[in-house]
């Protein structure tokens, strides 16, 4: 018996004790948002700070292709047959408006020139006798009127070898600089061939197609934006000019020109980019510093009620000035951490934005 109250009086012992312990430990508050959970001691602990995803407005665009040229171009060309004597420039030679370029054998032409010259000096010699005699009543007025139309004749025969002649001379149409050489010194040149081709570097213009749906967002005398991936710089301003009346029915595109700027280093035949703003649309962004990318490939670190990091991959789209858009992976109201490097998959986190801020005034 006396055993069995030992016992007894062992077990109560033990009980009161448990209480006291439990009554006399520390005080449990209930835990604030993007506070580490109590019993994850022995767990590894990040400080970061976390962002909700949010929905934003951004702009619809359509970025078309083209093709710088220039807006004043030419090709020159001979109007007569004839044998090159002298090439005046090369690829690459500044030029002025004109100023001679090419020169062609005009020898035969010369020769024409003075026979001509002789029948026109024949014909007015002729025409001032006529002149004489019908003054004094010794030729008729239709022999005077013979000789009149000889003169004509004879003048106008002048002027077309003239005008042959000025055809062994060509020159520069404007200011500009020569871009390609057809022909050498003492090739035969053949009326209608390509001698030069020349364009004015000053006055460069982008040259794009556009969808027939994308048509109604540019007009006459807007601005838009021109990238030229040569240059790698800032987008150029650009100015509508020109949008062709008529579209392709095969493609159904519409070419449109705009003025560019003038830039160092811009040069007819770049490839370059124009962006067409079409409205704006609302969807998910987040800071580009959010995400891990691996190739084509991003993730991200969710962060859930429990302040558990989790990495998530995610498809994103285009990159702008309000973040990068999220296409699908997450949803509105989700908490990610905002430096995806900091980040760690499973691990918890400790929610450093609140601590981050500067204490409200009282």
């Amino acid at each position: 018996m006396f055993k069995s109250n030992q016992r007894r009086l062992g077990i109560g012992s033990i009980a009161v004790m448990l209480l006291l312990g439990v009554s006399c430990g520390p005080s449990q508050e209930p835990g604030r948002p993007g506070d580490v959970p109590a019993g994850t001691a022995g767990q590894q602990v990040i400080h970061a700070r976390v962002i909700e995803v949010t929905a934003g407005q951004v702009p619809i665009s359509v970025e078309v292709t083209g093709q710088v040229t220039a807006v004043y171009q030419a090709t020159l060309a001979s109007r007569i047959q004839g044998t090159i004597d002298n090439l005046l420039v090369r690829e690459g030679s500044l030029v002025r408006k004109g100023q001679t370029l090419v020169v062609l054998d005009n020898r035969d032409l010369q020769a024409e020139l003075s026979r001509v010259t002789a029948e026109l000096d024949n014909a007015k010699a002729h025409q001032d006798r006529m002149e004489e005699l019908y003054r004094k009543d010794a030729v008729s007025k239709q022999e005077l009127e013979n000789a009149t139309r000889a003169l004509r004749v004879a003048e106008a025969g002048r002027k077309a070898v003239l005008a042959q002649l000025s055809y062994t001379i060509v020159k520069a149409p404007f200011d500009g600089v020569i871009t390609e050489k057809k022909v050498e010194r003492g090739e035969l040149a053949s009326p209608g061939q390509p001698l030069l081709k020349m364009e004015d570097p000053g006055l460069l213009r982008l040259e794009a197609t556009v969808a027939e749906s994308d048509v109604r967002v540019v007009s006459i005398g807007s601005t838009v934006p021109v990238f030229i991936d040569a240059l790698e710089t800032n987008p150029l301003r650009g100015i509508v000019s020109q949008i062709l009346p008529a579209g392709d029915p095969q493609t159904h595109t519409f070419t449109i020109k705009v003025d560019l700027p003038p830039a160092a280093g811009l040069k007819s035949g770049m490839f370059g980019r124009l962006r067409l703003e079409k409205g704006t649309s609302t969807t998910l962004l987040l800071p580009k510093s959010a995400f891990i990318e691996r190739g084509e490939l991003a993730s991200l670190f969710i962060v859930g009620s429990d302040q558990m990091a989790r990495l998530r991959w995610v498809r994103i789209g285009r990159t702008m000035e309000q973040g990068v858009e999220i296409l699908s992976g997450v949803d509105a109201g989700e908490r990610v951490i905002a430096d995806g490097s900091q980040g760690r998959d499973g691990v918890l986190v400790q929610d450093m934005t609140a601590v981050a801020l500067p204490p409200k005034a009282p």
